[in-house]
């Protein structure tokens, strides 16, 4: 009775196995028996902008720093936080009695000097009264040698005094000139006409002039013209120039562009951590004063714009179908679009991709797709590196399948890439994306050709 019994249970196994597999190739062939559907869009004409982007930093145009060349204690303030200010006004007092009781020190001294200096004037007067008269004397030989000698020497020696004594009084008027200044520099007054920015003392505070002038308060000149410090990458900085508009946002107001124009571009390279910018510095007006210093600003600078050009789409770029979804491409469309260098004809750009050193734009592998090894040296547009010209390549729906179509990009911004030569003309469909069949994923992530500032602003632009 076991062995019928062991036998049944093996068939029973068996079968199971069978209907499992059986189940799995029908779920498989009815999944690859589904029809693949593409996403197209169409190649038309448009404008295309060549955008820079950049965050920076309102600020006023003049920005002045009010401090104290003396120290004290401070005694009264006349200026706030966001009070406006005209020139030559009383903005703060120092406590002025020290300063006067130095200045009070100083005249007294400058008075003893005055008397010194007429005591020794006399001494002179005298002195030379005499030396003339031993002169007359030893010229009747009256009075010898020896008298006249004393009476000159006596005489010199009046005048050397009188000379110091008229130094003595020139520095004490100094010291008396200075004592003044620090007792008026005890009266702090605003040196431009502005709003106060910041206040960095209060009432009763001490402050300390010795090493450094402390700062009191900061006042900006005029809030209504304002300007932008944008760090650009060294990339992008070559693309712009004086004079061009800008737009910038700030989050303080969302959706709502402010408009700029680029009033400078700063040699003086900014370094961190092997990343080089360099500051632009965008003049905006600001008549209502919504914008306010050391807000964030979003910058966009239009660089290059270009009008009613044949373009494509970027998410025809980012399409990567599956090896065995690309058809070769007919006969008379092998090889490189014209203008893209005259490497020997390959798969019509069906070949392998990689990427150009440092990161730049995708380029075909040499000997394969039209980049072949004599191709032209000249860059293409937006920066591509490589053997030959900057080469793109899209897809155009044939059945179940799509076939490559290679041409040479432009400019490109958010939306759309230029064309400037290949084999797409307005009005034809390539792919954008793709479902059904045995496709997974045949979307991914990938340069748009002509578009520089990927890392560091090198390497192609990420959509």
């Amino acid at each position: 009775m076991a062995r019928p019994r062991t036998k049944l249970i093996k068939w029973i196994v068996a079968l199971a196995v069978v209907g499992a597999g059986v189940t799995v190739f029908v779920l498989r062939r009815s999944a690859s028996e589904q029809p693949v559907v593409f996403k197209t869009g169409k190649i038309d004409r448009g404008p295309v902008e060549q955008i820079v982007t950049a965050t920076g930093q309102l600020s006023a145009v003049v920005t002045v720093q009010v401090g104290s060349q003396v120290s004290g204690i401070i005694l009264k303030l006349n200026a706030d936080f966001n009070s406006k200010v005209n020139e030559g006004d009383v903005i703060a007092l120092i406590d002025p009695t020290r300063i006067k009781a130095a200045l009070q020190q100083a005249e007294a001294v400058a008075k003893n000097a005055g008397a010194s200096q007429a005591r020794a004037k006399v001494n002179f007067e005298q002195s030379k009264r005499d030396y003339d008269r031993a002169r007359e004397l030893f010229d009747k030989q009256v009075l010898g040698a020896a008298d006249l000698e004393a009476a000159k020497s006596k005489y010199d020696l009046g005048r050397v005094e009188l000379q110091s004594a008229e130094a003595q009084v020139a520095q004490a008027r100094a010291s008396v000139a200075s004592a003044r200044v620090d007792l008026e520099r005890t009266i702090i007054k605003a040196p431009i006409s502005g709003t106060v920015l910041q206040r960095a003392v209060d009432v009763g505070q001490t402050v300390a002039a010795s090493l450094q002038a402390p700062t009191l308060f900061t006042i900006a000149q005029d809030l209504s013209k304002m300007e932008v410090r944008a760090a650009i990458d060294e990339a992008d900085v070559g693309k712009l120039k004086e004079g061009l508009e800008a737009r910038f946002t700030v989050d303080a107001y969302p959706g709502q562009e402010f408009l700029a124009t680029i009033h400078q571009i700063r040699s003086n390279p900014n370094v961190q951590q092997n990343v080089v910018t360099y500051d632009a510095i965008l003049r905006v007006d600001n008549p209502d004063q919504k914008l306010r210093p050391g807000m964030t600003a979003n910058v966009r600078i239009v660089s290059q714009r270009r009008d009613n050009v044949l373009r494509v789409p970027n998410a025809a770029l980012r399409f990567k179908p599956p090896a065995d979804m690309v058809l070769a491409a007919p006969a008379n469309q092998q090889g490189a679009p014209p203008g893209m260098g005259g490497g020997p004809p390959g798969d019509g750009g069906a070949g392998e991709q990689r990427r150009g050193p440092g990161g730049g734009n995708w380029m075909a592998r040499r000997g394969e797709g039209g980049g072949g090894p004599r191709g032209g040296g000249a860059r293409g547009p937006g920066g591509g590196g490589g053997g030959g010209r900057t080469a793109a390549q899209v897809y155009r729906p044939e059945g179940e399948k799509v076939v490559s179509i290679r041409f040479r990009p432009g400019i490109a911004d958010d939306e759309y890439t230029e064309v400037l030569g290949g084999r797409l003309n307005q009005g034809d469909e390539v792919v954008v994306d793709a479902s059904g069949g045995s496709v997974q994923s045949t979307s991914a992530p990938r340069a748009a050709p002509g578009m520089g500032g990927g890392g560091r602003g090198r390497g192609p632009r990420l959509f």
